[in-house]
């Protein structure tokens, strides 16, 4: 039987390179603290170069539990494609990051899921529905990552902090900043990676849970 295709396309910009953004994609990390709202739960499977596969714990929409789902991401040139297993579809995504003048940046989302010809009906829902999670984790990452591009511009290194900082001086009268390098895997600082994974650190908070270091 022909498969049915939902799809979605969504662009944005960011205030920072588009390396920036793609860090973050690649933090995983983060998904508890910055998007504790929607993921209760983390675990890093395996992770190589530029590949990674993870299992995450969200909220689903419009039933009161969290499933769990595998997701897997690589890149190829300047799109990020990844593939999530979720209540027995898979979401298929490419993010495709464009540079722009001064040190800006567009990301264009793709989502499709093959699904049943019935899901037809669920057409303007998919899109709905996609619409609301890509607007609602775009502005919760924007000041992650627009924060660290500046610190960036400042000479901070990932668990080095700022050297002036760091030693007490003050601050230079020019720092002349190096292009920043988007180097997967991402170094991690918690045991995101061990069975038990990371765990979201509360249920409420006015603050983007996420340490910079």
């Amino acid at each position: 039987m022909k498969s049915h295709l939902l799809t979605a396309q969504f662009r944005a910009e960011m205030d920072c390179p588009k390396e920036v953004v793609m860090w973050n994609y690649y933090d995983h990390e983060h998904l508890v603290g910055t998007h504790y709202k929607y993921y209760n739960l983390a675990r890093v499977l395996a992770e190589r170069d530029d590949w990674s596969l993870v299992k995450r714990s969200k909220k689903m929409p419009l039933v009161p539990f969290y499933g769990a789902g595998i997701g897997f991401q690589y890149m190829d040139g300047n799109t990020m494609k990844s593939f999530h297993q979720e209540l027995g579809l898979i979401l298929e995504m490419e993010a495709l990051f464009e540079d722009l003048p001064a040190d800006r940046c567009s990301v264009t989302v793709t989502y499709r899921i093959h699904a049943h010809p019935v899901f037809r009906f669920f057409d303007s829902y998919f899109k709905k529905l996609f619409k609301k999670w890509f607007w609602a984790t775009w502005e919760e990452d924007a000041p992650m990552r627009q924060r660290r591009w500046k610190v960036h511009q400042l000479g901070f290194k990932d668990f080095s902090g700022i050297e002036y900082v760091n030693k007490k001086l003050p601050r230079p009268e020019h720092i002349e900043p190096v292009k920043y390098e988007f180097i997967p895997p991402v170094r991690k600082s918690s045991p995101i990676r061990t069975v038990e994974g990371i765990e979201r650190p509360f249920d409420t908070s006015n603050e983007l849970g996420y340490a910079d270091g």
